[in-house]
């Protein structure tokens, strides 16, 4: 079963929901759940970065529907994985503990809002970098609408959104190599436009805000490379972020992991 998580709370997330229930012609279950076919949409009383409920649904695979919040204001939609890179916690999750990633689902997430009036419309479409909780063992993902306040309560959007959301489901999957994202920004502008334009599936991507003083948390890249639904084959760095030390050490990690890595400068 596919799973659709919504929180009423969340004006964004519940728009899409309720569009998707009445569009795509969901029954509502006695158990409040809302069903067509093997997708099951479940509405969760937490806030669904708190949401570790959700291991216990026995779903294929979570779609975790949220507003975006964005200090920069602009309209965007996301998605991305869930997990700390480091010690904190403080919106989820556990300190040093990555989610099941699901790469394929988030690039045909990215392609198939690519492919709506959502672009045209000027909203910016991206991954997010790994962060935040829940921390799940479901494959799961978070798919997002905000950036500010016009764009989290547009209906509209919403609805575009849903149907995005509804066509990936459905979709046949197509993708290149599956990798981990390693640098960048929050907001990794390159690993985004490999993803739509040359169909790399980023599974966990570790912004370059993520790395630790001499780059003692790259530990954590063997568990971005365990925790993917697809195993990632390479690890692609945004070689710009990284100084020739913080390189070295990156590529040694790798190469201890037995991953190949791809460099940005290359592509």
């Amino acid at each position: 079963m596919i799973g659709i998580l919504f929180n009423e709370k969340d004006v964004a997330s519940k728009n899409i929901a309720e569009y998707i229930i009445k569009q795509y012609g969901f029954e509502e279950r006695q158990d409040g759940a809302f069903i067509s076919g093997n997708i099951k949409v479940v509405k969760s009383e937490k806030d669904l970065i708190y949401a570790d409920f959700v291991d216990n649904l026995g779903l294929e695979i979570a779609y975790m529907l949220s507003k975006h919040v964005s200090a920069a204001g602009i309209s965007s939609i996301t998605t991305h994985a869930t997990g700390n890179w480091n010690g904190e916690a403080k919106l989820g999750g556990k300190p040093y503990e990555l989610s099941i990633a699901a790469p394929v689902e988030m690039l045909s997430i990215l392609r198939s809002a690519a492919n709506t009036r959502l672009s045209e419309m000027g909203l910016q479409i991206t991954y997010e970098a790994t962060h935040h909780g829940p921390l799940l063992k479901t494959p799961s993902l978070f798919v997002e609408i905000g950036g500010n306040e016009q764009a989290v309560g547009n209906k509209e959007y919403a609805a575009l959104l849903g149907d995005a959301l509804m066509r990936e489901i459905d979709m046949e999957k197509e993708y290149g190599r599956v990798v981990i994202g390693i640098g960048g920004t929050h907001y990794p502008d390159r690993f985004s436009k490999l993803a739509k334009e040359r169909g790399f599936a980023f599974a966990h991507i570790m912004p370059r805000y993520a790395l630790e003083s001499e780059g003692s948390n790259l530990f954590m890249l063997e568990q971005a490379a365990e925790r993917s639904r697809l195993k990632p084959e390479a690890g692609l760095i945004d070689w710009h972020s990284f100084n020739a030390t913080e390189r070295q050490k990156i590529l040694k990690k790798l190469e201890d992991i037995g991953l190949d890595y791809i460099s940005t400068q290359n592509l």
